[in-house]
């Protein structure tokens, strides 16, 4: 298993497996790390000998956590894909379509390290056998009639036939390679016949997005791309927000193409380009409008092309009915070297087809979010009363507020049930009526315990433990838990996919929030919440807890995490979730919400919050969240009108290494620091890192040597905002999350141009 007496004298897990092997094989193998190399004789150095092993270790051995372990008997379970229905077979989930959130089981769940550090080797999909076989067994205990498979993880078929020697019949994961050339479709696979300015145009963009060397004379081709049978390029990696590839694709086509309908993108393209503005050269040339469907559709008309110069070669051995019968005689002859390559060839053909007539999904969003809206609210009363029951059993203190459907885009709000005046309690809730870390553990079976006090020791402010009791109590008790009528008053994930950010798609995000630097805000929270779900589905007990059925499905997860991010009261710095109270809806009148913790230590305190304003008896109760529209519609879905606690979020601002003023580092806070322009104070903390980042003279006024750097930074972000909404359509039919994302660019310029004019130019403005 390639042991530290063997790592001392053979670094790296390889070299370890052979020196191994070869010594069991040679019968001595050294005992101790003082002990010598093993005597390997002559013929075990030879050049077939060496390869033999190498050929062992790469095909047989197990990689765990970066190390290579030979695994006997485990290493002659044969490969098959575990396959998504097998996956799903015992989910019994809310929603249709569910499918596309599940992920495939990773193969570090199912091979484990044990307490006394051998492996433990899990099945990856259930093997149900029939009372025939049952007996069958019982009556032949010698034989096995049931041959066990399990997923090797997300590899390649070229992987398989170098290091394995074998191809697959069935892999989900295989790419087929297509050529850099047959992606430049408008201009033949070279740069001839394209004008210069465009050769120089597309390579300052691909350097200035860094996907191409900056020290690279000029662009020639695109890479070679490998590509799967639903269209996603293996270069494009599974970040969040960023698609290498694609973007080099969809910038090609635009600024080489001939199409009339593109040359208003293409002449923002080059504006956008002109600017030296990163993220509007992203947008502009990368991640316009349809740009997902034209990489598509190069990517078809690419395999397409492949087929037909195959179909039509004048070498036989290319064509595909060739290639089918020249396996057929290399398997009558034995001759399994070539089968095997002949079979991947064939196998590579197929999914050159596949790809090729790959159909794009459509889906109508509106009428999504329309039929799921009526739904709920068809079904809302219902819940109502059944949690207002529950609330009853509580035995709150103090509650002088109920729940009531409001509608027009608020779902639920409360209402006071007395006259409210400022200060008065109008809730208090005991310990037991509220979900945290303390009530989970309190709550939890012995297994479940134990899980959530690993992850309750984690400094999160309780975020990862609450997920589990969370995930657990609504998808695994369900309405065995005591908290079901609670949990079955919150929006469904259904409801969820309609407004809240965590389900956007990247062309979406892409499209509405061009210019504001919300858009990698969101991306970077949707990436957060996928990295901590691959986490998570990784964790052994956290599957055997919460059963993989329900950990493997993201949809799951993200309803998990995006209730407690936009549901979750802090007080003592932790979260809480608070049955009733988290029913308050969101304005922008009186001080900022807070929840206290009053009373005795001896009963734990009761957590209690007091109206900031008068609320007449009928009337809803409102709080105010005290929080900018970016945060608002990130974490809640929805942003607000005259938010006096609004402001535009700039990122993107770095302090670099080769910067004039880098060994001035120490007196920032942050070397890539996010601003909240609203404000005087705000443009004198962007004002005081450009003069560290430029190595300007400190002072903590906005003078004539730090005000041409402010203009340009505002500038940059005001021109692109403008760009935006020049280009954007709103339409009185658009979707509410269509007109909130186009709100907060509206918004974003207002605070910029505010900052410039007022508080950089010291211009007087006549009205915004």
């Amino acid at each position: 298993d390639g042991d530290d007496t063997i790592t001392n004298f053979a670094t790296g897990s390889f070299k370890s497996i052979l020196y191994d092997m070869i010594g069991v094989k040679m019968g001595s193998l050294p005992s101790s790390s003082s002990s010598p190399l093993p005597t390997i004789p002559p013929s075990c150095t030879s050049f077939e000998t060496f390869h033999r092993f190498v050929a062992i270790a790469s095909s047989r051995a197990m990689v765990l956590k970066g190390r290579k372990y030979l695994t006997p008997l485990a290493e002659m379970i044969n490969y098959a894909p575990v396959t998504m229905k097998q996956t799903q077979q015992h989910h019994q989930g809310e929603h249709q379509g569910g499918s596309l959130d599940w992920i495939r089981p990773p193969f570090d769940l199912y091979h484990t390290f044990s307490a006394d550090d051998g492996i433990a080797v899990r099945s990856d999909r259930d093997v149900l056998l029939s009372k025939d076989t049952i007996d069958y067994i019982h009556q032949n205990t010698e034989e096995a009639v049931i041959q066990l498979f399990e997923d090797y993880g997300p590899v390649d078929s070229s992987l398989f036939l170098e290091a394995h020697g074998f191809v697959p019949y069935e892999n989900p994961h295989h790419c087929a390679v297509i050529s850099g050339a047959l992606l430049m479709t408008n201009v033949d696979g070279t740069t001839s016949g394209v004008a210069k300015d465009d050769i120089d145009l597309l390579t300052r963009a691909l350097k200035a997005l860094h996907l191409i060397d900056p020290r690279s004379a000029g662009f020639e081709t695109l890479e070679d791309v490998c590509v799967r049978a639903d269209l996603s390029i293996v270069e494009d990696g599974s970040t969040i927000g960023q698609k290498p590839a694609s973007d080099s694709i969809a910038m090609t086509s635009l600024l080489f193409g001939k199409h009339t309908e593109a040359i208003a993108m293409k002449e923002l393209c080059v504006k956008a380009i002109e600017s030296s503005d990163v993220d509007r050269i992203e947008v502009r040339c990368a991640r316009y409008p349809e740009s997902r469907k034209v990489v598509r559709n190069v990517l078809r008309a690419a395999a397409s092309s492949l087929i037909w110069k195959y179909d039509r070669s004048s070498d036989e051995e290319i064509a595909l009915e060739s290639l089918i019968s020249q396996l057929q005689v290399a398997e009558a002859e034995g001759r399994g070297g070539l089968a095997v390559a002949l079979r991947f060839r064939i196998e590579e053909r197929k999914l050159l087809a596949r790809i090729a007539n790959c159909v794009d999904e459509v889906i109508d969003s509106q009428q999504l979010t329309d039929s799921v809206t009526m739904d709920s609210l068809d079904n809302i009363d219902n819940k109502l009363k059944d949690f207002n029951t529950f609330i009853q059993t509580l035995a709150l203190p103090v509650n002088k507020i109920e729940p009531q459907l409001v509608g027009n885009g608020m779902r639920i709000g409360v209402f006071a049930t007395h006259d409210l005046n400022v200060g008065d309690v109008y809730v208090s809730l005991p310990p037991n009526a509220i979900i945290d870390t303390n009530t989970a553990l309190i709550d939890a079976n012995p297994s479940l315990e134990q899980l959530l006090r690993r992850y309750s020791s984690q400094r999160d402010d309780g975020f990862n433990a609450m997920l589990i009791y969370l995930i657990h109590e609504r998808f695994v008790l369900g309405e065995q838990s005591r908290w079901w009528p609670y949990l079955n008053l919150l929006p469904s994930i259904e409801e969820l996919r309609t407004f809240h950010p965590l389900y956007y798609d990247e062309d979406e995000v892409n499209k509405h929030l061009a210019g504001s630097d919300v858009r990698r805000y969101i991306f970077r929270y949707q990436r957060l919440s996928s990295e901590r779900h691959a986490s998570f589905s990784s964790d052994l007990e956290a599957n055997l807890v919460l059963g993989s059925d329900t950990l493997l499905d993201k949809s799951k997860f993200l309803w998990a995490s995006a209730i407690l991010d936009a549901r979750s009261i802090w007080w003592n710095g932790q979260r809480h979730l608070v049955p009733l109270l988290d029913l308050v809806n969101s304005d922008t009148k009186g001080d900022s919400h807070q929840t206290r913790l009053e009373g005795s230590e001896e009963d734990q305190g009761m957590a209690v919050t007091r109206v900031s304003r008068q609320v007449k008896k009928g009337q809803q109760l409102m709080e105010n969240y005290a929080q900018p529209n970016y945060v608002l519609f990130t974490h809640h879905g929805f942003v607000l009108n005259d938010n006096p606690n609004d402001c535009a979020l700039m990122e993107g601002l770095v302090l670099r290494k080769d910067d004039p003023g880098a060994k001035l580092a120490h007196l920032l806070q942050s070397t890539a620091p996010s601003f909240c322009i609203k404000d005087l104070a705000s443009v004198h903390q962007l004002a005081h890192f450009l003069r560290v980042k430029h190595g300007l003279q400190l002072n903590s006024e906005i003078d004539d040597v730090v005000r041409p750097y402010l203009v340009q930074v505002l500038e940059e972000r005001i021109a692109r905002l403008r760009e935006a909404l020049n280009w954007s359509i709103v339409l009185e039919e658009a979707s509410a999350r269509v007109r909130f994302m186009q709100q907060i660019v509206k918004f974003d310029l207002m605070h910029f141009q505010h900052a410039l004019n007022v508080h950089v130019l010291s211009r007087v403005e006549a009205g915004v």
